[in-house]
């Protein structure tokens, strides 16, 4: 009899977890040959656009109209809000998803505390994998809920070896839980469509770096703007080109202006295919103050685009490895990281060749068929 998984991860802003979210379903669908049937919920229309490009995904829609519109969710109290807002209105229509259907396992995957408390009180029977998105931050009312619902939780997948090492020493869950598995990300034949996608009339600068993500805190551009002058230094000719949006879009933009930078570093805004800016860049850079691992370097990786990026908690530390698949600074270190830069642009042709060489080795770890291989030992 076929296993039946539901997978839950409303949003309500695209990131880059619903990626491999969808990568995940379609690793269970393409290499499982029909072992599992796999149900995407759909809260609120959230994923209607996004599943066009995957094969054959199948959706439950627990609500029939879109009560939330994507682009409204900018900012920390808005994503919140609308956070509690799916808890309570999905809180009876789950209930009953789960208690009138035969499911064997539910995936968590975003807004996980309502699956987990739900299936304690309803299905027995359902395991619950909970997936943990980067590098978690450890809250006083996340750290008590997993405590409190932890022996319900059937398995914590974790996306990196530093993120279940900080699972592991909270002590939240018993240690047998824990299992790394790195995300989904390389989806090839998605890839080579976006390779063909591509606007060649596009305007780039001549000679660039690349940075990809959302204007936020965490990315920590604000950084880079401060320190562009000390780049400028050691390579005059050379331009940011920032690709991403966010709520502080204004405060980089007046930073840039007041440094006099308007025409040496560009924000250039969502791009849902980022490949074009990849594949003319110098290199992909990351000043970010935490990642989970960085999808946007697995697209550098795995388009022969050299790393520049910090040592931040996340799973980078573990891909760069001692520089040895790319670059590495000190993060917030303006020092380690111009001189980060400057060995970059100073290194032997050869020396480069080889740590491009080696992340795109490491790159075969985020993809499906590696991720379905993984998944599979658990789903039993």
């Amino acid at each position: 009899m076929k296993k039946k998984i539901l997978i839950w991860a409303p949003f309500v802003k695209k990131v880059g977890t619903t990626t491999n979210i969808l990568n995940s379903v379609e690793a269970l669908k393409k290499f499982s040959k029909k072992k599992y049937k796999v149900y995407l919920i759909n809260v609120f229309g959230e994923w209607d656009k996004y599943i066009k490009e995957h094969e054959d995904i199948q959706k439950i829609d627990l609500f029939k109209s879109n009560f939330i519109l994507e682009g409204n969710a900018d900012g920390f109290i808005k994503s919140r809000f609308y956070m509690i807002l799916i808890f309570l209105k999905s809180l009876i229509p789950l209930t009953l998803l789960i208690r009138r259907n035969n499911y064997d396992y539910i995936f968590c995957h975003l807004i996980t505390s309502l699956p987990i408390f739900i299936t304690l009180f309803t299905n027995k029977k359902i395991k619950t994998i909970l997936n943990i998105a980067g590098y978690p931050k450890l809250n006083y009312f996340r750290k008590n809920f997993w405590k409190l619902f932890g022996n319900n939780i059937y398995k914590i997948i974790c996306p990196s070896n530093e993120t279940k090492e900080l699972i592991k020493m909270s002590k939240i869950f018993a240690e047998d839980k824990l299992i790394e598995i790195n995300d989904p990300h390389i989806n090839i034949k998605l890839f080579n469509k976006k390779k063909l996608k591509v606007d060649y009339e596009t305007k780039l600068p001549k000679e660039y770096i690349v940075c990809v993500g959302r204007l936020t805190k965490q990315k920590n551009f604000l950084f880079l703007i401060n320190s562009f002058d000390k780049i400028l230094s050691i390579r005059p000719n050379i331009k940011i080109v920032i690709i991403g949006e966010g709520e502080e879009r204004q405060k980089l933009e007046t930073a840039i202006k007041n440094k006099k930078l308007s025409d040496n570093i560009f924000l250039y805004g969502y791009k849902e295919n980022i490949y074009e800016y990849l594949k003319n860049a110098k290199c992909y850079l990351s000043v970010s103050l935490w990642e989970g691992p960085d999808l946007a370097m697995l697209d550098a990786a795995y388009f022969n685009l050299p790393i520049i990026c910090s040592n931040c908690p996340s799973g980078r530390k573990e891909f760069i490895n001692n520089g040895e698949a790319g670059y590495i600074f000190e993060l917030n270190n303006e020092t380690s990281f111009i001189n980060e830069i400057n060995k970059f642009f100073k290194e032997d042709h050869h020396i480069l060749n080889k740590k491009l060489i080696c992340a795109k080795r490491k790159v075969k770890n985020f993809t499906l068929l590696n991720y379905y291989s993984k998944i599979e030992k658990l789903i039993i």
